[in-house]
């Protein structure tokens, strides 16, 4: 029968098992530190704007988006104009009349965090002059109101509330339709980069939205349409449609 291991024999067995598994750790520890950490969040959007001045901000938020929009002849969709207070008029903010009653208030957005565009077109009423007004023309103005909303929200923090008017429609010689957008009800498109909720990169022609973009485009503006009355001590008034 073979002897036994001497305690000399077993200490020496100890020492290269405790060797290997030093070994082994340190080995495992050198793997972890030449993986690569956690990558970065890909970035919102590939533009951004430049400057750290609220108006100013909004103001290359409007061109970036207002210049992208075509009619077929190549002119601008509209014209994207600042309001509210950005705009350089009095501006106390905006009231939500109910939809029932014109003097019961439903709720109220300050002047602070409420941002307002105008989408205008090339006349003294902001119609659009070219081609006539459609379905599909409404749905590819609702997308650029949309898109100045969610670039809106993501880079000028204070503002959590976006109105933007509508050119007028058939038979209206005024500014008449409105689209109010709220941060909470955008969160979700916020959370990840633009391209998720609108993927086609160059905005489409009327007619050429593509359909699954159209559905995201209906589902977050469907609730945001209010007719607008006018302004009273320098508040927008608005009220859901009937």
């Amino acid at each position: 029968m073979a002897r036994g291991l001497s305690t000399k024999g077993r200490f020496a067995v100890a020492y290269l098992l405790l060797g290997a598994a030093i070994g082994a750790g340190i080995g495992t520890f050198i793997v972890l530190l030449q993986r690569e950490g956690p990558q970065p969040a890909p970035p919102w959007s590939s533009w951004k704007p430049g400057s750290t001045t609220l108006s100013t901000r909004m103001l290359e938020i409007a061109r970036h988006v207002g210049k992208a929009y075509k009619l077929p002849s190549g002119d601008p969709l509209v014209a994207v104009r600042l309001g509210g207070s950005q705009g350089g008029a009095d501006f106390a903010g905006v009231a939500v009349v109910k939809k029932d009653n014109v003097r019961a208030l439903e709720h109220q957005y300050g002047e602070d965090e409420t941002a307002v565009f105008i989408l205008c077109g090339q006349t003294k009423t902001c119609a659009i002059p070219e081609g006539e007004p459609s379905v599909a023309r409404g749905a590819v103005l609702r997308r650029e109101a949309l898109e100045l909303a969610l670039y809106t929200l993501e880079y000028v923090h204070a503002i959590d509330n976006v109105l933007i008017f509508f050119p007028p429609g058939p038979g209206e010689k005024t500014l008449k339709s409105t689209l109010l957008f709220n941060r909470d009800d955008l969160s979700s498109s916020l959370s990840h980069p633009l391209r998720r909720t609108l993927p086609q990169k160059q905005p489409p022609l009327s007619g050429q939205i593509a359909q699954r973009e159209k559905e995201t485009v209906d589902e977050l503006t469907v609730h945001t349409r209010y007719k607008y009355l006018g302004v009273a001590q320098n508040v927008i008034v608005i009220q859901p449609p009937a």
